[in-house]
C-alpha cells in the first residue's frame, strides 16, 4: 500500500527490507504485534462473563485507559458525535499531549474530545484525574467535573453531558457483539456494538436520537508509571501515524476501519464487520488505505504543531469474504483533542460485493510522523 500526505510516500509493507534500517523495523514491527496482541482474523475471542472497564487510574501495571462513544451518522447540523476521553498519557506519539499535562504528571492527566459537527466550541479539554475527576474502580462512574459523565455497566451505559450551549444525554445498550482491537499484555483494547437512544441540545434546540454506535475501552501500559514526567518526543513509543473509522452500513451493521503506523511502515491495518445477532469478525484480505487529497490548509493544534489532514480517501478491501471498495470526503469540521489528532465526518460512496453503496461515516486521525 502507499499512501500519500504532505508530499511524502510510504512503501507497502510487502515490499522487501532495503537496508539495514528497514531490516531493524521490520523486527521492531514484529515485536511489537506480539507485545500489543493484534488479534487474527475471524471471529473475535470471548468477553470475560461480567466484563469490567476499569480506568486503572492506581494501578500498578496500567497506566493508560480510555473511554469512547462514537456515532458516524447523526442527522444535520451534528452529522457525527464524538465523545473520547484518554485517561494517563501512554508514552506513545499519537496519544500524548504534553502541553495539557498539569502539576499532577502525564500518569494522571486526562485528556477529553466531546462535540459533533455543530457542537464545535469548547469540545477539547484536560483534567487532573486526582483534583478534578470522579474515578469509580470497577468504571461504573467515570465523571469529569460536572461537564460529563459515563456511567453503567455492561450491557447497559449512559452518557451525560454538559456544556455552554451543549447537552447529551444518550441511554447505550450493548447488542453482544464485540470487536478485539488487541488482546496482549501491554494493551487491550475492545469495541462493543451498541444501540443508542437519548436527545442531543445544540443552541436550544431539542433533538431525539437513535440508531447504531460503538462503545469502547482499552487499558494500555504506560512510560509514565515510573516516571511521572514528560518524556522528550524521541523517547515516546514510536506509534506515529493512526486513522480509525465507523461505518453503519444499515441498522443493524456496523464496519470499523483502521491503519497504524510505526518506525514510518504499517503496524496493523484491519477490517472488522459485525451485525446485531449475527456476530462479528475481521475480515481476511488485503486491505489498502489511500489519502487521495490533503485539506488546503493545515490543521494547527493547539502547541503550535502543524498537521495535514485527509479531505479525500479511499479503503479498498479484496478478500475472500468481502470485497469492498470506498471512496470517502471529510465534510465537516475537524476537531482537535482525540488524543493528539482530530475527529470529524464524512460522506462516502462505493461498492460492497460488487453492489453500490453509500453513506456517512465518523475519522479520527493522527499524524505525528516528524
Amino acid at each position: 500500500m502507499t499512501h500519500t500526505i504532505q508530499g511524502r510516500e510510504l512503501p507497502d509493507s510487502g515490499q522487501p527490507p532495503r537496508g539495514l534500517a528497514d531490516r531493524a523495523a521490520d523486527v521492531a514491527i514484529r515485536g511489537l504485534r506480539r507485545l500489543l496482541g493484534e488479534v487474527p482474523p475471524g471471529p473475535p475471542p470471548p468477553l470475560p462473563p461480567q466484563p469490567r472497564f476499569a480506568p486503572h487510574h492506581d494501578s500498578q501495571w496500567f497506566g493508560s485507559s480510555h473511554y469512547g462513544i462514537m456515532i458516524p451518522d447523526l442527522p444535520a447540523p451534528h452529522r457525527f458525535l464524538t465523545c473520547a476521553a484518554v485517561l494517563g498519557m501512554p508514552g506513545l506519539k499519537i496519544a500524548d499531549v504534553d502541553h495539557a499535562v498539569g502539576a499532577d504528571g502525564p500518569r494522571h492527566t486526562a485528556v477529553l474530545v466531546h462535540g459533533t459537527a455543530a457542537a464545535t466550541g469548547g469540545a477539547a479539554s484536560a483534567w487532573s484525574m486526582k483534583r478534578e475527576m470522579q474515578l469509580a474502580p470497577d468504571g461504573s462512574h467515570i465523571g469529569f467535573g460536572q461537564a460529563l459523565e459515563f456511567s453503567g455497566a455492561y450491557p447497559d451505559f449512559r452518557l451525560r453531558s454538559r456544556r455552554a450551549g451543549f447537552e447529551v444525554d444518550l441511554e447505550l445498550t450493548a447488542t453482544g457483539e464485540h470487536t478485539w482491537f488487541a488482546l496482549g499484555p501491554a494493551y487491550r483494547h475492545v469495541s462493543l456494538l451498541t444501540r443508542y437512544r437519548g436527545q442531543v441540545v445544540h443552541e436550544g434546540q431539542v433533538q431525539a436520537v437513535s440508531g447504531l454506535c460503538t462503545w469502547e475501552h482499552f487499558r494500555a501500559i504506560s512510560a509514565h508509571l515510573g516516571h511521572n514526567r514528560l518524556l522528550p518526543r524521541a523517547l515516546k513509543l514510536p506509534c506515529d501515524f493512526f486513522t480509525y473509522q465507523v461505518i453503519n452500513l444499515d441498522a443493524d451493521t456496523q464496519l470499523l476501519l483502521t491503519h497504524v503506523e510505526a518506525f514510518g511502515r504499517p503496524l496493523v491495518t484491519a477490517l472488522y464487520e459485525r451485525r446485531a445477532g449475527h456476530g462479528s469478525r475481521r475480515l481476511a484480505g488485503r486491505l489498502r488505505f489511500q489519502v487521495l487529497a490533503a485539506q488546503a490548509d493545515a490543521a494547527m493544534a493547539p502547541d503550535g504543531r502543524p498537521m495535514t489532514l485527509p479531505q479525500r480517501f479511499r479503503w479498498v478491501l479484496e478478500g475472500p469474504e468481502r470485497r469492498l471498495d470506498l471512496e470517502a470526503e471529510v465534510d465537516t469540521p475537524m476537531l482537535w483533542g482525540l488524543a493528539a489528532g482530530y475527529v470529524g465526518g464524512y460522506r462516502w460512496a462505493g461498492t460492497r460485493d460488487g453492489r453500490p453503496t453509500g453513506g456517512r461515516g465518523y475519522i479520527e486521525y493522527i499524524d505525528q510522523r516528524d
